[in-house]
């Protein structure tokens, strides 16, 4: 993931409530910059929310705000990212439009700390990737038109189960399986909340009598837990509640992708058969506009009365995230 990039201004507009800042525009993102530093089709580096930066003299004026790179308000107008000239943070390489520099400048991806001792067996196998869905502001082409649903997007942990199975001719058995977080899978006879979960809602048991029933089909579903002892924060609804688990996407082993919106194992379609929970559908069927991403971005800052950490788009070419600003910038 390109958490550092160099990247081209594409948009600038004065700030309507600073005569000293402007608003520039890199990809999707909007960040506020002194008046007058930028113009369109100017290279600059650009970094994303959710980075950690490394600790030299260019950085400590962001990391006296806060430890990640995050949304913040400014005289009413969000800024999502940073925006600084290579000469700057040190940069002295090829100055090529898309160029990753997250390696180069040192910069790291967030991580939420681990609460307890995980008992890790080891890194996911099987090509399962990270769970970790794309900003939209970063998407290089949305298909506004299509028809979409909007998930909810639970501040938690990443939560996954998979099972791969082979033919014994001619019946599927388990070839491998297992739970993880987002980076590894852990023993299934040690105790922790993964393990726990794992048990209240039998969720290898039910994956494997799925693949069966399914012509032996491989597969990994992904989900958050939350609740008491996971995540803290008075801003996040599910951080008082009872330890739970809800489920997102579905992971095709085999064919290394996701089920998408109207294939068979969208995991939307397929909750009730797997008798497994889900994160709350808040739109389904709706149409994809610039004001659906609006809305849940920063027109709304609540969902039920509720805080809400942003939402997940799913489409059938694809999906993203939605953050909301109002959350991001109180985390």
């Amino acid at each position: 993931m390109k958490l550092a990039s160099i990247q081209p201004i594409v948009a600038v507009e004065k700030h309507p409530n600073a005569d000293l800042l402007d608003v520039a525009t890199v990809l999707g993102y909007k960040a506020i910059v002194k008046r007058d530093q930028w113009k369109v089709g100017d290279l600059c580096i650009f970094i994303e929310p959710d980075s950690v930066l490394p600790d030299v003299p260019w950085t400590a004026f962001y990391k006296a705000k806060s430890g990640r790179v995050k949304a913040i308000r400014l005289r009413n107008v969000w800024s999502f990212g940073i925006i600084e000239s290579p000469a700057v943070v040190g940069y002295t390489g090829p100055l090529e439009a898309g160029l990753d520099v997250t390696e180069a400048l040192g910069i790291s991806k967030y991580e939420p700390p681990q609460p307890q001792d995980l008992n890790a067996a080891g890194p996911y196998r099987l090509g399962i990737p990270k769970t970790d869905e794309e900003r939209w502001q970063s998407v290089e082409s949305i298909p506004y038109g299509v028809l979409c649903d909007v998930t909810l997007k639970i501040d938690g942990q990443s939560w996954s189960v998979f099972v791969q199975m082979v033919m014994d001719d001619p019946v599927p058995i388990v070839e491998s399986e297992g739970i993880g977080g987002r980076s590894f899978i852990y023993k299934l006879d040690s105790e922790n909340n993964y393990t726990r979960n794992e048990r209240q809602y039998g969720v290898l048991d039910k994956l494997r009598r799925f693949c069966r029933a399914n012509g032996g089909a491989s597969l990994c579903i992904r989900g958050e837990q939350y609740g008491q002892g996971i995540q803290k924060g008075a801003h996040n609804p599910h951080a008082s509640l009872p330890v739970g688990l809800a489920f997102f996407s579905t992971w095709l082993i085999d064919e290394r992708r996701y089920a998408r919106k109207g294939e068979r194992f969208y995991l939307f379609d397929i909750a009730a058969e797997l008798g497994l929970p889900t994160v709350p559908v808040i739109e389904r069927d709706v149409v994809l506009t610039p004001e659906l991403i609006h809305k849940y971005s920063e027109g709304i800052d609540k969902i039920d009365g509720k805080p809400f950490e942003g939402v997940v788009i799913q489409h059938a070419q694809g999906s993203f995230k939605v953050i909301n600003l109002a959350y991001d910038s109180r985390k």
